[in-house]
């Protein structure tokens, strides 16, 4: 919990990083000192990953912290299989399609409940934020087919980069509901991520 808050502490500029540090559309699995600042409208969030990993159902999980500027905490298990990347539901225990590994246009999935579908609608997007240009990304559509996340958008637009992983999405009329600000690699004790 101390590296948490020690990484959580805000007030650092953007920092640079170099791409060959980070690889792939879902990423930061290995190192529990790396992590990412979100703006999400004039709240944020930090995403980081635990130490170790997690066995759920005879699979093991890496595990994944999404804390949020007004202090709720989600937390996600995600593993990757030869085709996909999974997460599963831990009272369920059923997993779901969170992206495929290669993704490719037209690929399309559903929720294991089926109440999200998702399809790849274009490649080699670029996604422009208050802070980066990203390049080499896909949008996927995200549609809700029942009243499961009622409190959500009925559908949006996720932006995933070959290199960062998820960059940010948007609404049906393009406006960004949340970016990737910034990235810490391999935290030292006393370092900071985000910023006001």
């Amino acid at each position: 919990m101390k590296k948490i808050i020690i990484i959580l502490v805000c007030s650092f500029s953007l920092l640079s990083f170099t791409y060959n540090e980070l690889d792939g559309y879902i990423t930061l699995f290995e190192n529990s000192n790396s992590g990412k600042y979100f703006k999400y409208g004039k709240s944020h969030y930090f995403e980081f990953f635990a130490k170790q990993k997690e066995d759920i159902n005879n699979q093991e999980y890496y595990v994944r912290y999404r804390k949020y500027s007004w202090g709720d905490v989600d937390t996600t298990y995600y593993r990757k299989g030869n085709t996909y990347y999974y997460h599963i539901d831990k009272k369920s225990l059923k997993e779901s399609i969170v992206l495929p590994v290669k993704p490719v246009l037209g690929d399309n999935w559903l929720e294991n409940d089926k109440s999200w579908s998702y399809e790849v609608i274009a490649v080699d997007q670029k996604f422009k934020t208050p802070k980066k240009k990203y390049k080499d990304c896909i949008k996927v559509h995200c549609k809700q087919l029942t009243d499961r996340d009622s409190g959500k958008s009925k559908e949006f637009f996720l932006y995933y980069s070959a290199t960062f992983g998820f960059v940010g999405n948007v609404d049906s009329q393009g406006n960004i509901l949340s970016y990737l600000s910034e990235v810490k690699l391999n935290a030292k004790e006393g370092e900071s991520i985000g910023g006001n």
